[in-house]
């Protein structure tokens, strides 16, 4: 369902004209998800409460994204 979701999002972006899609985000009453490409054939979803601080989350995601495509190339 999460590479169905990433590409679902890139056609959507393609319609928008906004550019390369970094990340997919779903909010709802308990929490959200956050989904992001991980190279060529890899996605990451992360799942976190609505406490969580999504400034925060979005950084440790960034640095975990950067640290994984080195191990998956």
């Amino acid at each position: 369902m999460s590479a169905s979701m990433l590409s679902l999002g890139e056609r959507i972006d393609l319609e928008l004209a906004r550019g390369r899609v970094d990340r997919i985000f779903v909010e709802g009453n308990k929490g959200f998800g956050i989904l992001t490409g991980c190279g060529k054939d890899a996605v990451v979803l992360v799942l976190a409460s609505e406490t969580a601080k999504q400034g925060l989350l979005m950084l440790g995601i960034k640095r975990f994204i950067t640290e994984i495509k080195s191990v998956l190339l």
